[in-house]
């Protein structure tokens, strides 16, 4: 199934770096932030890392990160700019690789 994956759509890729102190896995809704909040208390709690393909719309390679950052125990990711790559389609052609995309996040638990 995971040849498959690969084959067809290219699998969308997330992974976690644990940067902090470990928290159980947190059942909400994860939220985003575009800048870093200058107004609220958080931890760091680790780094998400996602990248994926033409296939994967940036909502869908969010959703997934906020899953993945979720069940480490973040209820936030702070993602800015320079965290994010976009592959020119121009440097891949003959490749597949049109449209890549790779996010960073810094994985937070806002602190209340």
């Amino acid at each position: 199934m995971i040849i498959v994956c690969l084959i067809i759509s290219g699998c969308a890729k997330v992974k976690f770096t644990p940067t902090g102190k470990t928290y159980p896995p947190y059942q909400g809704a994860v939220k985003i932030f575009t800048e870093t909040p200058t107004n609220i208390k958080y931890e760091k709690i680790g780094w998400v890392f996602g990248e994926g393909d033409f296939n994967h719309p940036w909502a869908e390679l969010l959703q997934i990160m906020q899953k993945e950052a979720a069940s480490k125990g973040a209820n936030a990711l702070i993602i800015q700019e320079n965290f994010t790559t976009k592959i020119d389609a121009d440097v891949n052609v003959g490749r597949g690789l049109q449209d890549d995309r790779s996010v960073t996040a810094i994985a937070v638990k806002i602190l209340e």
